[in-house]
């Protein structure tokens, strides 16, 4: 009896964690989306900057 005992008191502590596991996820897929968005706002920014750069050596090219 004891040892059933113990056995489901184990089972249900790795269901619990399974949940707890899975109560977490919808979080950090959640979190992607603004993740996602950061790195392309990043990225423009650069790519922002490139254009930039490549503007201002056309303007020497053509002085």
């Amino acid at each position: 009896m004891d040892n059933q005992l113990s056995t489901i008191n184990y089972q249900l502590s790795t269901i619990n964690h399974q949940l707890s596991t899975i109560n977490h996820q919808p979080s950090t897929i959640n979190h992607q989306p603004s993740t996602i968005n950061h790195q392309l706002s990043t990225i423009n920014y650069q790519l922002s900057t490139i254009n930039y750069q490549l503007s201002t050596i056309n303007l020497r090219r053509t002085e």
